[in-house]
C-alpha cells in the first residue's frame, strides 16, 4: 500500500500519467528529480501520512522502494518486547502502589510476595503451599511465627 501510495505521488510530481510506469528501484534523480521535486514529493507525503518530513528525503532514500520502507518504519515501528512491556507494567504498577493508603499497598505486597513464592518454585505450588501441605498445626504456627 504505501509502495503504491509512494510510487502514485512520485509519478504525479513528475507528471506521468500512468504511476505503474515508475519504477521501484530506479533513483529518483535518474527519473528527473531536483530539488524543487523533491520538496513537493516530501509535502505531498507529509500530508498524506501526516508525518513531518525533512526536505531531504528524496535523497536519503533515493528509490520508491527505499521510501517505502522508510514510511514502513515510520508508520509502523516494531512492537515492543516482552521484557519491555512487563518493565512498563511493573513501572505502572510501582507508581500505583506509591498512591494508595498502606493498608492497601500492604495487603498488595502480601498478593505479589505470593505469587513471587510461587514463581521461584516454578509454578507448581511449591513454596509455603508444598510446606504446610503435610505440616501439623505446630508446624504450621512455627512457619507463621518465624515469617513474622
Amino acid at each position: 500500500m504505501l509502495t503504491g501510495l509512494v510510487r502514485g505521488h512520485v509519478a504525479a510530481v513528475l507528471a506521468h500519467a500512468d504511476p505503474g510506469g515508475v519504477s521501484l528501484d530506479r533513483s529518483f534523480s535518474e527519473l528527473g528529480f531536483d530539488s524543487l521535486t523533491a520538496v513537493e514529493l516530501r509535502n505531498r507525503l507529509g500530508t498524506a501520512t501526516g508525518m513531518t518530513l525533512p526536505a531531504t528525503i528524496a535523497f536519503d532514500h533515493p528509490t520508491v522502494a527505499a521510501l517505502a520502507d522508510f514510511l514502513y518504519t515510520a508508520l509502523a515501528p516494531t512492537p515492543p518486547s516482552a521484557d519491555e512491556l512487563l518493565e512498563a507494567d511493573l513501572d505502572r504498577l510501582t507508581g500505583q502502589l506509591e498512591s494508595v493508603d498502606e493498608d492497601t499497598r500492604g495487603r498488595f505486597l502480601g498478593l505479589l510476595r505470593g505469587r513471587l513464592a510461587r514463581w521461584e518454585s516454578g509454578g507448581t505450588g511449591g513454596g509455603v503451599a508444598a510446606l504446610v501441605a503435610d505440616a501439623s498445626d505446630e508446624e504450621i504456627f512455627a512457619l507463621i511465627d518465624d515469617e513474622l
